[in-house]
């Protein structure tokens, strides 16, 4: 059949063209288009309509959002009192940790504590916590946007343990580990400890390492706290692994907690294989230190193992600078120097996330012209 060119009187012969439908993308190339784009640009977007406000606040949308966000850059400083990098909010906030986005802060002298989502500017103001609370961290779970809170403290020379469900616990929680209470007792005391943040070790396990003695014998104890079930599993490191626990240091070795010693010039690590079966290396890894053939160890330097990341190793001088190693061609690759008391730049990956509770910081709301 033959199309019929139609003409509209008045049109001198020009052709009329048939009614063009709007293009439409699908919602999923739109949903992938979105993912992509800043926090700031995504809280505009949400006044555009009600599907794509409902997709942004989405959160399964907000998970794919934040594996996908580019790092923003965030001062910090490092501090001599805690011998770390820090993050400052303002003169009397410290960061304790972070987690999708969101930051775990405590006034420095002040049990007053909160978490906050800066980009999106979402607090949300929790019950003071322990007086003596020296670690916070939240544990946060993607799949169902739950969180947890645990904070630890030192009190009397013992480690004790707080917990509390993001909107749904309206105070803090007491946990008590299997043997707190029991040093004293025994006549035991811990002379060094160590903590680990559960998003570097076990996802979602909250640990302490403690060097415990009765004035004589030694033995390192490490105790795990799983935050979404609340228990502890406690172990000791096996007698005789090495001499004497007074110079071994606890770290992360490949995402297991490790107990590692520098003798001479080589670092002698056991990995803690199976937490919950309690069963260690059998045989000790030798990392060779080349580079201490030529920088040995001075009598009052304290060399300290970090991290290890497949073949790099993370050690820091303490109060000094920090090395990354190189394990297999046995080589520093990086020095990072510490510069107390000015400003250093950090990153860190923003997120949508706001958990249940969270009041708007009406400052955020004007400069990104939120209505």
């Amino acid at each position: 059949m033959n199309m019929v060119t139609r003409y509209r009187s008045g049109d001198q012969g020009r052709r009329l063209d048939p009614a063009r439908k709007a293009l439409k993308l699908p919602f999923e190339m739109i949903i992938e288009i979105l993912s992509w784009l800043t926090v700031d640009a995504l809280l505009r977007m949400k006044s555009i309509c009600k599907k794509w406000c409902a997709l942004i606040e989405d959160h399964h949308f907000i998970v794919k959002h934040m594996d996908r966000a580019s790092p923003l850059p965030i001062k910090c400083q490092y501090s001599r009192k805690h011998d770390q990098v820090v993050l400052f909010h303002s003169k009397n906030i410290r960061c304790m940790s972070r987690v999708a986005g969101l930051f775990v802060e405590k006034h420095h002298s002040l049990p007053v504590c909160r978490i906050r989502n800066p980009v999106i500017g979402h607090v949300l103001d929790l019950p003071n916590a322990h007086m003596d609370v020296c670690r916070m961290k939240c544990a946060f779970d993607s799949l169902t946007g739950d969180a947890k809170l645990i904070s630890a403290y030192i009190h009397n020379d013992e480690v004790g343990y707080e917990v509390m469900s993001i909107g749904q616990d309206g105070d803090w929680r007491a946990l008590k580990h299997p043997n707190q209470g029991l040093l004293k007792k025994n006549g035991k005391w811990a002379t060094r400890r160590q903590f680990f943040l559960t998003d570097e070790v076990h996802d979602g396990v909250y640990f302490c390492s403690e060097i415990i003695t009765d004035g004589e014998d030694w033995c390192l104890e490490v105790q795990a706290l799983d935050p979404w079930n609340e228990c502890f599993i406690t172990t000791t490191l096996p007698q005789g692994v090495f001499n004497g626990c007074k110079r071994v240091w606890v770290f992360n070795w490949n995402q297991h907690i490790a107990v590692g010693d520098i003798v001479e010039q080589e670092l002698h690590v056991l990995v803690l294989e199976d937490l919950k079966e309690e069963q260690w290396s059998q045989n000790k890894i030798i990392v060779p230190l080349k580079f201490l053939q030529h920088q040995p160890l001075l009598d009052d330097q304290v060399l300290i193992p970090v991290k290890a990341d497949c073949d790099e190793l993370k050690l820091r001088y303490k109060g000094g600078k920090t090395l990354f190693y190189d394990m297999t061609n046995e080589m520093i690759k990086k020095v990072v120097y510490k510069w107390f008391d000015a400003d250093l730049l950090g990153f860190y990956k923003p997120s949508l996330v706001s958990l249940k509770g969270m009041r708007q910081d009406e400052r955020v709301r004007h400069r990104m012209g939120i209505d």
